[in-house]
């Protein structure tokens, strides 16, 4: 990996487009990038890691602000590097999601993350791929390390290796295990745990259906379980008295059997007897039965035969019934029409033609009266007109008085009419004037909100500039007592470092007879230059407030002179009261040109009610002369009417009277008629009925209605008689069976017999039962014994396989025959550990004259169990090995630089030996002396081998001035600048 240009746009503290040329740093191989603090020098890294991965290293990556806050929100966030990948010159531009604005409406809208993967060929540029995940899959195989290698071996932490080199075993375990990807290893040791575990399942199953399949074969057999392994003997015993038990079984069943048969033979000759018994009682009590209802039955005979002879006559006695109901019916219907006569004034014993020719005169009548309705109806509507003429003369008098009213009022209308249209000019006068106040005063409001913001922003800028005043010298402060504590902690270091006979790096002396007691407060010279552009940066701050408020208390004085002691409130007050003012006039002199059209209104309103008063008399006048003729014409109506109906109340009256008398005597006429025919009916039904009782031997009609029955009652009757004979002839055929010539003296003994067969059968019961269960027995055992054998068979090699892996789980564990006592994946760290600390003890040999070197070790044992990832410091000056916590601060760094160069190589070594042409120090180089610093430069210097490109970032001033190839970045209030030194 070899990177060639870096271009970031609106990225991180790059307000614009920056670019750094690393082909012309490339040309000194080694070249130094410096700035202030916060200007961007990381950023510049997270850009190119950024380009390459998608993502940028630690924490700044969690908090997601790759995006510059100085952009203007035209300028997109972007990324774009040209590099050199597995000999592949590629160009990947890159664009995190961020927000735009809309090209369409307002508002904005969130832009996907984007990426551009081209390659040179020959002098164009060809697209590989536009999709992320496509193109991330393109780099990283090119890269061939993944984004945690990559930061962890081009862009060197070193803050991060000084905490991995005085790491636990547990936090160095984890950077190891993400830097080489030992995971693998991790669930080997998993797997055989869960295969110790799921074998041992296995087993505890097995063994689990072994006991369940004994406890069965024993409970089976009503059985102890074996004291002894001799499991298959056991069954194959328990199995032969099982059989031998069920064949004695068998013989009791046969026994009780025979002896159950004899007992069921004398119960059942018994049983015989006592049927035979009751047979010959039951028939000797219906004998007696029957011959006492014999009397009964002889009258039944007689009622049911003259019941047939009534039966052959029922049609012509039923006629007879019939017609004298009919002429009951029609008598008394004739009774009811002439109770009616009465009312219409006719004789109640009127015959039927005097009944006739008295409706035929009330007919007569009827149309005479009928000629007088048309007189009737031309009455009642002289009367309704007469009416309608009154009502309508009424009406007209009330119109015309209402007018009379209406044009009373009119005077005052007008006057008040008048009066708004007076009002309405005086306030179109009077509103110019007042609108131009409002105007005045309202040009003005916009000063006043100025002056009443710069009065907050002078207080507000007052106290920031006090309370930064304070801080500025609250850090100036800091740094003097920081800077006090770094020459206390160097002259600590220093003294803790002096040895007898060993020279004094200040003044040469062997004897140190006095060496200084300060303590080391762990305060380096990066603290002191932090403290110390921390309290510059918050003095500048302090000038910037001081000049904001002197512009701001001017601004103040400005407006207070052009406002002339009005306030806000005074004049949002007087605004408000002339609009109020305003609305009045303004709602007063709309009324002006309605008042006009109202008075116009009133005028022609005078002129109308006068025409319509006029109106409303004449049509008074005309209504009451039709009322009067009107009322002459009903008069002479009335007049003919009361001749026509001489007695009469009036025509409808006269008119129901007579149509009453038709109804009635030609009801009473019909009446009579149908009673005469009933009459005559009936005497011929009476005759024909008395000549057919005589013919089927009854004296009357009177004695063949007694002997009728019903249908049903005959049919009953004859079942009854058959039914009777029936039982007769049964009774004497059962008395005649030679069968039931038995003794009834003595009882059968069917209660004893039965006693016996009951004993008999619970004694075949209880052998059945007794077979049943040695059969169970038998069957069950023969079922469960080669279960019982296959499962002995199976949990031998079952056993086997969780010995197996119990022991290989163990082993990996760290357990067992493990002698190092330690987990296969800590066995694998170590080795790449041993590999890493061999690796950077050949730099750190160099750059420490041969003093140091760093080993690895097998680490503290905890709970038996052993890390192998401990580190320590070999010091070849005292022979002993150190903790790497008693390295100075100066060693630390050396240490720390040595362990991430030995680790780059290490990874670059698992990642297949990838080609990198780069390589980042960020930091650390302050804590170094003269001599030390030039051994760190010429490994640095040795890095460049192969064309290798190496930056170095770091605020130390000496650094400038040894390597001239330079980024410098700087910071303003707008963003940040690269600028490019020696190249």
């Amino acid at each position: 990996m070899t990177p060639h240009h870096l271009r970031l746009t609106a990225f991180g503290p790059f307000a614009g487009t920056v670019a750094v040329d690393l082909d012309a740093l490339a040309a000194n191989g080694l070249f130094l990038l410096h700035g202030q603090t916060g200007a961007g020098k990381t950023t510049l890294l997270d850009g190119l890691g950024y380009a390459l991965f998608g993502r940028v290293p630690g924490a700044r990556q969690a908090a997601k602000r790759l995006r510059s806050d100085y952009a203007t929100s035209e300028v997109r966030t972007e990324v774009q590097l040209e590099v050199t990948l597995a000999g592949r010159y590629l160009r990947i531009t890159r664009s995190p999601q961020q927000e735009r604005a809309k090209t369409r409406g307002t508002g904005s809208t969130t832009e996907p993350a984007k990426v551009l993967l081209e390659e040179r060929r020959g002098a164009t540029w060809s697209t590989v791929s536009t999709r992320v995940g496509e193109a991330d899959a393109e780099i990283g195989d090119l890269v061939g390390m993944s984004a945690e290698q990559f930061f962890q071996v081009v862009l060197l932490p070193q803050g991060e290796f000084a905490q991995f080199l005085r790491a636990t075993s547990v936090d160095r375990a984890a950077v190891l295990q993400k830097l080489f990807g030992t995971e693998r290893f991790a669930e080997v040791e998993a797997w055989l745990v869960n295969r110790r575990r799921s074998t041992a399942d296995e087993v505890a199953v097995a063994r689990g259906s072994l006991s369940q399949l004994l406890a069965r074969v024993a409970q089976a057999a009503a059985a102890r379980l074996p004291e002894d392994d001799s499991t298959t003997n056991w069954a194959q015993t328990l199995q032969a008295a099982a059989l031998q038990a069920e064949t004695t079984a068998a013989q009791a069943i046969a026994t009780t059997s025979g002896l159950r048969d004899d007992r069921r033979h004398d119960a059942d000759a018994a049983a015989l007897l006592a049927r035979r018994q009751d047979q010959l009682r039951t028939a000797l009590r219906r004998r007696s039965e029957l011959d006492a209802d014999r009397p009964a039955l002889l009258g039944l005979q007689i009622e049911v035969a003259a019941a047939a002879r009534a039966a052959e006559v029922a049609s012509v006695l039923t006629d007879a019934a019939s017609r004298r109901t009919a002429r009951d019916t029609a008598l008394a219907a004739e009774a009811v029409a002439r109770s009616g006569l009465a009312a219409a004034g006719v004789a109640v014993d009127l015959a039927a033609d005097g009944l006739r020719r008295t409706a035929a005169d009330a007919r007569a009548q009827s149309g005479r009266l009928e000629a007088l309705r048309a007189v009737d109806s031309g009455r009642r509507a002289a009367l309704a007109e007469a009416a309608q003429a009154g009502d309508e003369q009424a009406d007209a008098l009330t119109k015309e008085s209402g007018f009379e009213l209406q044009l009373a009022l009119l005077p005052a209308s007008r006057a008040l009419h008048s009066a708004r249209l007076d009002a309405a000019r005086a306030a179109a006068e009077k509103a110019p004037a007042s609108t131009a106040e409002r105007d005045r005063l309202a040009a003005l409001r916009p000063d006043l909100v100025q002056l009443r913001k710069a009065e907050q922003q002078l207080s507000s800028l007052t106290e920031q500039h006090l309370s930064a005043r304070e801080t500025a010298l609250s850090l100036a402060e800091k740094a003097h007592d920081l800077r006090a504590a770094n020459v206390n902690s160097m002259i600590a270091r220093l003294a803790f470092a002096l040895e007898h006979d060993t020279p004094c790096p200040v003044c040469g002396a062997l004897e140190h007879p006095d060496p200084s007691e300060l303590r080391d407060e762990g305060v380096s010279s990066d603290d002191e230059d932090r403290a110390r552009v921390t309290a510059v940066t918050a003095q500048a701050e302090v000038a910037d407030l001081e000049a904001r408020v002197a512009a701001e208390r001017a601004t103040a004085a400005s407006l207070r002179a052009r406002l002339n002691g009005l306030t806000l409130p005074g004049v949002d007050e007087a605004l408000a009261a002339l609009e109020v003012e305003l609305s009045v006039l303004r709602e007063q002199a709309s009324q002006g040109l309605p008042a006009a059209a109202d008075l116009a209104t009133l005028d022609r309103q005078h002129t109308e009610l006068a025409v319509a008063q006029v109106a409303a008399g004449a049509q008074a006048a005309a209504a009451s002369r039709r009322a009067a003729e009107a009322t002459r014409r009903a008069d002479t109506a009335a007049a003919e009417l009361a001749t026509g109906l001489g007695s009469a109340m009036d025509l409808d009256v006269a008119l129901t009277g007579v149509a009453a008398l038709i109804l009635a005597t030609t009801d009473a006429a019909d009446a009579a008629d149908a009673l005469s025919v009933a009459q005559d009916e009936l005497d011929r039904a009476q005759l024909l009925a008395g000549t057919a009782c005589a013919a089927v031997g009854f004296a009357s009609a009177t004695d063949a209605l007694a002997a009728a029955r019903p249908p049903t009652w005959r049919e009953e009757a004859a079942a009854q008689l058959r039914a009777s004979a029936d039982t007769a002839a049964a009774v004497a055929a059962t008395l005649a069976d030679p069968e039931l010539t038995v003794d009834l003296t003595v009882p059968a003994p069917v209660a004893q017999t039965l006693a016996a067969v009951d004993a008999a059968d619970q004694l075949v019961k209880a052998a059945v039962a007794d077979h049943a269960e040695h059969l169970h027995r038998r069957t069950s055992l023969e079922a469960l014994a080669p279960l019982l054998l296959e499962a002995v068979h199976d949990l031998e090699p079952l056993e086997l396989r969780a010995r197996e892996a119990r022991t290989l789980a163990d082993l990996c564990a760290g357990a067992g025959a493990n002698g190092l006592k330690m987990t296969l994946s800590a066995y694998v760290l170590a080795a790449r550990l041993e590999e890493v600390a061999a690796a950077a003890s050949v730099r750190l040999l160099r750059m420490t004259q041969g003093r140091y070197a760093l080993i690895h070790t097998d680490g503290a044992a905890r709970g038996g169990v052993r890390s192998g990832l401990g580190l320590l410091a070999r010091d070849s000056w005292s022979g002993q090995d150190r903790d790497t916590a008693t390295l100075s601060g100066g060693e630390t760094f050396l240490a720390s630089l040595a362990l991430a160069l030995g680790l780059a190589d290490v990874v670059s070594q698992e990642a297949g030996g990838s080609q990198i042409g780069a390589l980042f120090v960020d930091e650390g180089f302050g804590t170094l002396d003269d001599d030390t610093l030039d051994e760190v430069m010429d490994v640095l210097d040795g890095l460049r081998e192969g064309g290798r490109i190496v930056g170095l970032v770091s605020h130390v001033a000496e650094l400038r001035q040894r390597i001239p190839a330079q980024v410098q970045v700087t910071k303003t209030r707008a963003g940040s600048a690269v600028v490019l030194h020696g190249c």
